[in-house]
């Protein structure tokens, strides 16, 4: 799994790739929570690479959703393939 996170503008781009388990959403959180922590206008996940999502990825997705909304911001999920919406949908994440 490979990363990249870019902020620029208060507008956050998470680019994500690959199985995003336990260890992936650590490091994704840890580096992306004290950037989110500051004010920001709109976060985008690009999720087209991403082959799978076990609960740890879902519930820091979850997460990010509601600090979006708790700063008033845009949370947007780019290129979900089918089986990772459904998943998505299920644990409550809007799309």
């Amino acid at each position: 799994m490979c990363y990249e996170i870019k902020d620029r503008d208060q507008q956050i781009d998470v680019i994500l790739t690959g199985f995003i388990s336990v260890k992936e959403a650590t490091s994704i959180r840890q580096k992306l929570f004290p950037i989110i922590q500051q004010q920001f206008h709109s976060i985008t996940f690009h999720l087209g690479n991403v082959t799978e999502m076990d609960s740890s990825g879902l519930g820091l997705m979850l997460a990010v959703q509601k600090i979006a909304t708790d700063y008033n911001a845009i949370i947007t999920f780019t290129d979900v393939h089918e089986p990772l919406k459904a998943r998505l949908l299920m644990a409550g994440i809007t799309l």
